[in-house]
């Protein structure tokens, strides 16, 4: 059974190898010219292009500015909480993240559950999460 394994890693490698990858030709020229005639965006760029309200245009500049958004904040700690992005996103330390990884997120997970929480009562001012450095930001 370990050989039949092994010929089938072998036969898979070799297939896999002689994939022709001479088709694919980068042009560097017209690489170039596309970042050449490529426009700068940002989020109000974004927002008139699909023409959203002045609210909407008005929250993207603030967050183009360097303000960060609640929301983003707690739909990152919904998904990727016990990695800490949501940390990250608000500019914690990277000692701090990495806490949160090493400790099965953030304490099995306990810690992203509360950083949630808090964030979505506290999600009209963020400011005093945001560059926090503690393990716990509350």
């Amino acid at each position: 059974m370990r050989k039949l394994l092994v010929l089938l890693f072998v036969v898979t490698f070799a297939a896999v190898s002689n994939l022709s990858a001479a088709n694919y030709k980068l042009d560097n020229a017209k690489v170039d010219a596309m970042f050449e005639t490529a426009q700068d965006a940002n989020m109000s760029v974004l927002a008139q292009t699909l023409n959203l309200d002045k609210g909407l245009t008005a929250n993207a500049e603030l967050s183009a500015s360097g303000e960060k958004s609640a929301v983003v904040a707690i739909v990152l700690d919904f998904f990727l909480g016990g990695f800490g992005i949501h940390r990250f996103y608000l500019g914690t330390e990277t000692l701090t993240g990495l806490g949160y990884c090493l400790t099965c997120g953030g304490i099995f997970g306990i810690v992203p559950l509360i950083d949630l929480v808090v964030l979505i009562i506290d999600n009209e001012d963020i400011s005093q999460y945001v560059d926090n450095s503690k393990f716990f930001m509350w």
